[in-house]
């Protein structure tokens, strides 16, 4: 089941990753933490895409190597991104995909954790605001984690907001693919 959207991972390789932040136990509630990952959500969210972070190099890298445009990036702050309905259905699958890179090579758990709901939130924008689904996930596993993002403690409201949206179209969904 190599995809070039996927980047050559597996079924079971993908579903190991998309586990670690999302399906397991949050670290960050299990460590007293939460205030801690809250916070680092909430910097990523709001700061500009500038060409010197790291998911700006890596976003805009991916990319321009499958052709799109990314001058409309700079300046706008990632949580903008995601939540607004005018933000291009290919940058949302980018920074799918530039999330689910990330999350692979992060070593501390609470990162992890960001990268995953990123990855979520890039795939609930799409259903929400573009009425896609991006992802190979059934909308029944779909709503599990949108569902279990909603409960993390850290979680920033703006996404809850997006993730309840995804959530409601993904149990009305549930018996399609």
């Amino acid at each position: 089941m190599d995809k070039k959207s996927t980047f050559g991972l597996r079924l079971k390789e993908m579903a190991s990753l998309f586990s670690l932040g999302v399906r397991e136990p949050d670290p960050a509630d299990e460590k007293g933490d939460s205030a801690r990952t809250a916070a680092l959500l909430q910097e990523q969210l709001a700061s500009a895409l500038t060409k010197r972070s790291l998911l700006f190099d890596t976003l805009v890298m991916m990319l321009d190597q499958q052709g799109y445009d990314t001058c409309s990036l700079a300046g706008r702050s990632l949580g903008e991104v995601l939540v607004s309905p005018r933000s291009d259905l290919a940058l949302l699958q980018g920074i799918k995909e530039c999330s689910k890179r990330l999350s692979d090579r992060l070593d501390s758990q609470a990162e992890r954790a960001l990268a995953t709901t990123l990855y979520f939130a890039a795939l609930a924008s799409a259903l929400v605001h573009h009425d896609r689904k991006i992802t190979q996930n059934t909308y029944g596993k779909l709503e599990e984690s949108f569902a279990l993002l909603i409960g993390k403690k850290w979680m920033d409201q703006g996404l809850v907001e997006l993730f309840s949206g995804a959530r409601r179209i993904c149990e009305a969904r549930r018996s399609q693919p």
